[in-house]
């Protein structure tokens, strides 16, 4: 049996989507490929006195012996193994603007707003799909969660996720809460997928952000720069009356404090005059700039000034994970006297054997090459199904287990507060963008 529809509202059947996946014949070299792929990222088990990672992560499983204890430690309670699982996803696809009287309301690309969480589904059939050609026993659901009767509150209210084995969301930060605070109580993993916010969230061992913080984001810049850049004077760019911005200086700030880095503070709610940078840079070596701005546009008029009031200088910009999507960071020319640096939560590269074999089950299922949401959309999907087979419902303790996700080498860990009370776990893994004359590398 393959993949089956199911009508969940009886006004379209296009609502929510019912995926059963169950053992079918799939073709011998996508089988093949896959079999590969497992059995070559199988880890390796460890003696359990030696897996010296479990012993920084936290408290080990029931079913092992104790190791020695810290206040901060979570012990999970017993993982149960099944024969099927059942996974929730939550998008918002918002089916009740774009689907009138069972057709299409809008001809052409669906609004903007939609698009994002119809590509996050769009990876999480592809991801469905490969999996019952495995074999994988896993029933997933598709929610609208842009829908009234289908937003958290009310599945939570009729208790639609009272069976679910896991939740994936690409809901934004005013739905995450409740979400999370319904997985702790049911003590079932919710797994925020799109958002990089916590939405508040504290207490909670069941709540993981895959986007990486800004705070993380921040704390890795500063990191690298006190590796490479330790007698370096660094100029921090600041913008005091823009929130967002300011958060991202005081968490620059809170990780050099106490470092051995030189910084000088630039403040910029104005375009900075040229005299006062003149002070902060030479021409003599290469300057180090980290700007705390968020705002794409704003950010390009700072980095223009840098090759217009300074052309022979040379500096080495670390901006914020946003500017990513700058366009004159592909335009060349645009600013020559400038290497920029930017963290990134993810890189999906369709070049290696894996890109390829999404890429070609995406363009025979959707006409296109898949995009960033839906490479998201695939590997979480793929990687948490397979944590559920391997490990059970509480597969926590070895969320290490990341060698088969086709893409992201995630690093979840616990956060915590400074009591030593968990908050949530968060993925700090992050990405190295280094642009440079139009052309980008990535480590």
């Amino acid at each position: 049996m393959g993949i089956i529809l199911c009508i969940m509202r009886t006004r379209i059947s296009l609502i929510t989507v019912f995926i059963v996946l169950s053992l079918c014949h799939a073709d011998k070299a996508e089988a093949q490929f896959w079999k590969h792929w497992f059995r070559r990222d199988e880890p390796v088990p460890k003696p359990a006195g030696h897996d010296k990672k479990r012993l920084d992560e936290g408290p080990p499983r029931r079913d092992e012996p104790p190791r020695y204890r810290r206040r901060q430690d979570f012990e999970y309670p017993y993982s149960e193994k099944k024969t099927r699982y059942r996974i929730d996803v939550l998008a918002p696809l918002y089916l009740d603007e774009l689907v009138k009287d069972n057709k299409p309301a809008y001809k052409g690309r669906i609004p903007e707003k939609a698009s994002t969480g119809t590509e996050f589904c769009q990876g999480i059939q592809l991801a469905a799909d490969t999996l019952n050609k495995l074999g994988f026993q896993v029933d997933v659901y598709i929610h609208d969660a842009a829908s009234t009767q289908e937003a958290p509150e009310a599945l939570i209210r009729s208790r639609v996720l009272d069976k679910s084995d896991l939740i994936i969301g690409a809901i934004q930060s005013p739905q995450i809460p409740e979400v999370a605070q319904y997985a702790k109580k049911h003590q079932v993993n919710f797994i925020s997928a799109a958002s990089p916010s916590d939405a508040g969230v504290t207490g909670n061992p069941y709540f993981t952000i895959m986007q990486p913080t800004l705070q993380t984001h921040c704390a890795a810049i500063m990191k690298r720069l006190q590796k490479q850049y330790k007698n370096t004077t660094i100029a921090v760019y600041r913008r005091s009356y823009v929130p967002l911005d300011e958060s991202a200086f005081n968490f620059l700030m809170d990780i050099d404090e106490g470092r051995s880095n030189r910084v000088v503070k630039v403040l910029c709610n104005k375009i900075p005059v040229k005299e006062t940078l003149a002070q902060v840079f030479s021409p003599d070596n290469v300057n180090v700039v980290v700007m705390a701005v968020m705002d794409v546009a704003y950010a390009e008029q700072l980095l223009a000034q840098l090759h217009d009031d300074f052309p022979g200088y040379k500096f080495e910009v670390y901006g914020m994970p946003s500017w990513r999507s700058m366009g004159e960071l592909r335009k060349p020319d645009a600013f020559p006297n400038s290497v920029i640096h930017l963290t990134a939560p993810a890189y999906f590269d369709l070049t290696t054997q894996q890109g390829r074999y999404l890429s070609d089950v995406c363009y025979k299922a959707y006409g296109s090459k898949p995009g960033e949401t839906v490479c998201r959309g695939y590997e979480t999907l793929f990687w948490y199904a397979y944590l559920l087979r391997k490990y059970g419902t509480i597969f926590n303790p070895d969320i290490s287990d990341n060698g088969i996700v086709p893409f992201t080498r995630y690093d979840i860990k616990h956060q915590w507060d400074t009591n030593g009370e968990i908050l949530y776990n968060e993925n700090e893994h992050v990405y190295w963008y280094r642009y440079q004359d139009a052309s980008y590398m990535v480590e």
